[in-house]
């Protein structure tokens, strides 16, 4: 498999596929991942630790879901200028994850799939 983003190939085994590789998304789950990112009210750790710890833990998941929620919660605390070098970090690694992987479930340039992620985070 080749990631174009990092420029890297990954090989896998192909007994080891169904366990490592997850298909991409579906049009109707990308909706529902968006109005995931509007509809998302869970409140966050104010301990910068406990925050990143969990945040990193959906990242690494890769679940689509879960980095919706990375996105959001970063976003809503870009808003009020609270974000770590961590925090920055993280939130950009969930914008590019996921909107890589909505364009792609879309079939929509990756900067137009950013802008509605932002509508939904920050309405």
């Amino acid at each position: 498999m080749f990631f174009p983003r990092d420029e890297i190939t990954v090989m896998v085994r192909e007994n080891d596929l169904a366990e490592t590789i997850r298909k991409p998304i579906a049009k109707s789950e990308a909706r529902k991942v968006l109005a995931h990112i509007g509809d998302w009210k869970e409140s966050e750790s104010e301990q910068w630790k406990a925050r990143a710890n969990a945040q990193q833990s959906k990242l690494d998941n890769g679940d689509p879901f879960g980095l919706a929620e990375v996105y959001k919660t970063l976003s809503l605390r870009m808003e009020s200028d609270k974000l770590s070098a961590a925090d920055r970090r993280q939130l950009s690694e969930s914008e590019q994850s996921l909107a890589e992987e909505l364009s792609m479930a879309l079939s929509q340039p990756v900067d137009k799939v950013c802008q509605r992620m932002e509508k939904a985070a920050l309405g």
